[in-house]
């Protein structure tokens, strides 16, 4: 299809005199007056994204910001506002909530010269009728209708001239959360709307159905101009998600209101005690109100919590209390009380408390009866309050080594490693970790182990810089009896070689579809074969896991001596969100193999699902499969009290050496790796190396640190010391073992 697609292109000095036309609304744009923001929360609103869009518009400056649902709407909220937000969620279920009279009241708005702001469902809802089954569901204010897609991903969107002249966002590919929006299809000419593409898909991903779908690529994914006197602005991807595309919603502000906002990212204080507010299915206006209240007046540090959250990102080891709010429906009831029931026991095991009331409460009576219960929200508070008064107890300590734990070794080198294997076997008692070097696999680095992990990052990169003795050696160590855990391109690294130039080992019958690293990244279904439901027993059939990148693998050559199954297959037809171009479906290829090769075992890890802790279990699995001992669930939960610390790990041996065995267990510190740019507003500190410090140059880092977040800087040498001392506001150590004293003094 043709990109920059216009439905009846109005002039440039028409578009700006229809900014705010109608006298209702031309006084209210004036900028000495507050803009005033409707943000929807009502039915079919849910979860982070309309925590993200209340926190954004409450901590905007010179704006008020009023939370909404479908009855306010049709009782004429929007008589007293310039701007309605409408968030992701359910496009069905927030028209249902507002009713045939809310959606009349909506394009009224509009059409009399109000701004609309709507992502995923919220740009659903202003689409076209697509079928008899969204007749009347959707408003017919933008000439495209719905073109269905799927999954989740961090997704490159192309943002074009339109984007820069309309909204004075910056030209080029953003990576933006994407998770099930829409992709807009051409539709019919919408009387009074002149509509504008704004950005395209620039990349490709449907991880979660193998139903033949055409790409996203270069397809619609925002739109943006007039609609009678009003504007709007319709992103079928979720930029309030990450404080790095802010730039994407002050431009729609600038369009729609023709106002530069400004938010606040307010710093966390040290000692605050962590809030999670569960904001599963939608809130409501009450519990809208608490969150606005939460956030603002900065007596704790207040983050959303969502099912997902929970059980993806582990995200009740961060937290010391959750109010679990009323709302329609059980709004913290499903996330804490379902699927994520163990985990919810366990943090409140650990001493962490929630506090429920209304329909949370009514759930936890019947699912989790530990769960404090209140009468409304201002009872909570006032709990929430008390609990934050009591002494802070002990820190719990760490299991003590089991009398002869399982000797593990880890490769780790500047072309792979793996902090979260590394740490999940350091922490548990069954284990004890070392990490071998390139040099060290060709110098009897292997001898005496009883499980080695083969990480991502580079294959060709490892194997080079392994070198053909070292390669040698690594092969006799796994037909000689050894245990050999790959993963991406550890699990590359064990397939025969299929491109002349990118060596492999080639100890199993298979190789590699290469080059599929061009797929990119983003979860996708796995389905569990016979044997691997053996392998994996307890675990559903069917399962979402992180991919970035590693093998799909087809049959290979014959291998003799060895014995090698299928343990799952991918379901989903294709990953590709690093570039435009087509690549071969995955649907139906193999995601994990395993069995013996030799006298030694094999567990080869395609995708990644160290990278979210609810697929931790099929990490334990395949190292007891391959040892027959699993490593125990041991986290670092979070003391009260605690500093929050971000630390990027650094690979020469002392810090490899204070990360793993002192910092980690610390309890006066609560470490975290893997942040990324929303975390730095909930932290204390952010720790790192300066030899690899270029990323403390990003604007998210800069506010940081401007608010008074602790940066401190590993400098070592007289050249790295002087770079450290131009980074404002750092301290810089020369060891780690200066690190705790640089963070707490």
């Amino acid at each position: 299809m043709k990109r920059g697609i216009s439905f009846a292109i109005a002039a440039c000095v028409a578009v700006v005199a229809c900014l705010h036309g109608g006298a209702i609304y031309a006084a209210e744009s004036s900028n000495d007056k507050p803009l005033r923001i409707a943000v929807y929360v009502g039915d079919g609103a849910r979860n982070v994204g309309a925590f993200r869009w209340l926190e954004i518009t409450t901590r905007a400056k010179n704006c008020t910001s009023v939370p909404v649902d479908g009855e306010a709407v049709r009782g004429g909220a929007l008589d007293n506002v310039d701007v309605l937000v409408m968030p992701g969620g359910s496009s069905t279920d927030e028209a249902l909530s507002l009713q045939e009279e809310g959606r009349r009241k909506v394009k009224e708005f509009v059409r009399r010269g109000g701004g609309y702001i709507g992502t995923c469902a919220g740009c659903c809802l202003v689409m076209q009728e697509s079928s008899e089954k969204s007749k009347k569901k959707r408003l017919d204010m933008i000439p495209f209708t719905f073109g269905a897609s799927g999954g989740a991903a961090t997704m490159p969107v192309k943002f074009n001239d339109k984007a820069k002249e309309m909204c004075g966002i910056k030209k080029g590919v953003w990576k933006v959360r994407y998770h099930g929006g829409p992709v807009l299809i051409p539709g019919k000419p919408v009387a009074d709307a002149k509509i504008e593409v704004l950005a395209t898909y620039a990349g490709d991903v449907n991880s979660y159905s193998s139903t033949p779908r055409p790409s996203m690529a270069g397809r619609v994914a925002v739109v943006a101009g007039t609609y009678g006197k009003g504007k709007l602005f319709a992103s079928a991807v979720h930029p309030e998600s990450d404080v790095n595309d802010h730039g994407i919603l002050r431009g729609a502000f600038k369009y729609v209101s023709g106002r530069n906002l400004e938010w606040d990212y307010p710093q966390r204080k040290r000692g605050q005690l962590v809030v999670g507010m569960a904001v599963d299915y939608s809130f409501g206006t009450e519990t809208a109100k608490l969150i606005q209240r939460l956030v603002t007046n900065g007596e704790f540090d207040v983050i959303p919590l969502s099912a997902e959250r929970i059980s993806k990102e582990g995200v009740l080891h961060q937290v010391d209390a959750i109010l679990a709010p009323d709302g329609p429906g059980i709004s913290g009831g499903k996330g804490l009380y379902s699927s994520n029931l163990a985990r919810t026991r366990e943090f409140l095991k650990r001493g962490g408390r929630i506090f429920a009331w209304g329909g949370a409460a009514q759930a936890a009576r019947k699912y989790c009866p530990e769960v404090t219960c209140v009468a409304d929200a201002e009872a909570a508070l006032a709990a929430l309050r008390a609990f934050a008064a009591e002494p802070v107890p002990a820190p719990a300590a760490f299991p003590a080594k089991v009398a002869k734990p399982l000797k593990a070794a880890i490769y780790c080198d500047k072309e792979g490693s793996n902090v979260i294997i590394a740490r999940m076997l350091s922490l548990s008692p069954e284990y004890e970790v070392k990490f071998l070097r390139a040099a060290d696999y060709a110098k009897g680095g292997l001898d005496g182990i009883d499980l080695l992990v083969q990480p991502g990052g580079s294959c060709k990169g490892q194997y080079e810089m392994i070198g053909t003795n070292g390669v040698e050696a690594l092969r006799k160590y796994i037909l000689g009896g050894g245990r050999y855990y790959g993963v991406c391109a550890g699990a590359f690294m064990a397939l025969q070689q299929s491109r002349p130039g990118w060596p492999r080992l080639g100890i199993v019958p298979y190789r590699g579809d290469d080059p599929s690293h061009y797929r990119g990244g983003a979860p996708i279904r796995i389905e569990l074969s016979e044997e691997g439901k053996k392998v994996f027993a307890g675990s559903a059939a069917k399962r979402v896991v992180e991919y970035y990148g590693g093998p799909v693998p087809v049959p290979g050559k014959p291998v003799e001596d060895a014995d090698v199954q299928v343990l799952a297959r991918y379901v989903g037809r294709t990953i590709n969100t690093a570039r435009p171009e087509p690549v071969e479906p995955m649907d139906g290829r193999w995601a994990f193999l395993g069995g013996r090769v030799g006298k030694g075992r094999v567990f080869i890890s395609c995708p990644h699902p160290e990278f979210t802790e609810c697929t931790h279990d099929i990490v334990r699995s395949g190292i007891k499969y391959l040892t027959g001992v699993a490593p125990s669930p041991v986290y670092n939960d979070r003391t009260r009290g605690a500093v929050t610390v971000l630390y990027s790990t650094s690979k020469d041996d002392e810090s490899l050496k204070f990360y793993y065995n002192d910092f980690l267990r610390d309890r006066r510190f609560y470490v975290r790796t893997g942040f990324d740019a929303n975390d730095y507003a909930h932290a204390d500190a952010i720790v790192t190396a300066m030899s690899g410090a270029s990323w403390l140059d990003a604007p998210s880092v800069r506010r940081f640190a401007k608010r008074g977040g602790r940066i401190v800087l590993v400098a070592r040498s007289d050249k790295e010391r002087a770079a450290a001392a131009k980074i404002a506001g750092a301290v810089v150590v020369g060891s780690c073992a200066e690190i705790p004293a640089a963070i707490l003094n």
